[in-house]
């Protein structure tokens, strides 16, 4: 015999109450497991320390109980993962029972209050996407902008190697004689520097494109990004490639760019989870028209 639609609803309803109770106790349960572990590690420090035999077994104890209690609270976790996933999909298959409800028994009154709300969700859903892509390409943006980083070490630590063979050369009297193999690895070190500030420039107006795409209908504005300077202006000149200052210059400016990226994908990240919250609000509200009997933890 079928259930009926009002007791999938009431089962949807239990096992999403379930999700949301076994979430809030694996919280609380991995807080009481980390600071047990800590305590744990100091009551073995005074196991150690002990002075004599009767205070050894006093810290001893109290040690084998602390040990015997994070065993249970280790014990209750495996149990508490293993209810998590059983209701894992509880939050879904509730809104798909209140999608046959709505189906079914019609919006009515709330009809408008219904499309609003479902208009907003999309809203919400459509920036959340666009953020999501912001922040991937910020995180292309921020690792580019390492390896032009170390690049420019790589690159700074050849052209210094080189000018020591130089200066060898010249204390050995063989001033017109160069190391074929030096030259060699200084241009390989310094194309790929080269080769690191193309992909971060690329990177970098990537990202600057992706942010000024953020909706601003959802309640979020544009992100400006400072473009990364000219690569023109950094490698036209062979002067660049034996000059330390030069060099260290555009270290620096990839370690500021980068802490600016980083700055700047985090505040993104920020606004997501905001957006995360208003689309359970927008679920929340919905629930309430489509079921008033819902009980929120």
């Amino acid at each position: 015999m079928s259930e009926s639609l009002d007791e999938r609803l009431a089962a949807a309803r239990a096992a999403r109450k379930e999700k949301e109770w076994v979430a809030h106790r694996l919280v609380e349960a991995q807080g009481d497991r980390s600071r047990l572990a800590a305590q744990l590690e100091v009551a073995a420090q005074l196991v150690s320390l002990a002075s004599d035999k009767k205070e050894r077994a006093s810290a001893k104890a109290h040690h084998d109980g602390m040990k015997e209690e994070l065993h249970a609270i280790e014990a209750d976790l495996a149990q508490l993962t293993q209810r998590a996933a059983t209701v894992a999909g509880a939050e879904a298959q509730y809104q798909a029972v209140l999608a046959e409800v709505e189906r079914a028994r019609g919006a009515g009154e709330f009809g408008e209050d219904l499309q609003l709300i479902a208009e907003t969700d999309g809203k919400l859903r459509a920036a959340r996407r666009e953020l999501a892509e912001a922040i991937a390409a910020g995180r292309a943006a921020h690792d580019a902008l390492v390896a032009v980083k170390q690049g420019a070490s790589r690159s700074s630590m050849a052209a210094y190697a080189s000018d020591q063979g130089s200066s060898l050369l010249d204390d050995l009297g063989a001033s017109l004689l160069t190391s074929t193999a030096v030259d060699l690895s200084e241009h390989a070190v310094h194309e790929g520097l080269r080769a690191e500030l193309a992909a971060a420039q690329h990177a970098m107006l990537k990202f600057q494109r992706e942010c000024k795409d953020v909706a601003g209908d959802a309640g979020i504005e544009g992100v400006n990004v400072t473009p990364m300077p000219g690569l023109a202006a950094m490698v036209v000149r062979d002067l660049v490639w034996n000059t330390q200052g030069a060099l260290a210059d555009i270290g620096a400016e990839a370690d500021m760019l980068s802490s600016y990226v980083a700055t700047t994908t985090m505040e993104l990240r920020a606004r997501d989870a905001e957006l995360q919250r208003g689309q359970a609000d927008m679920l929340e509200m919905r629930a309430a028209i489509l079921d008033p009997q819902r009980e929120r933890l």
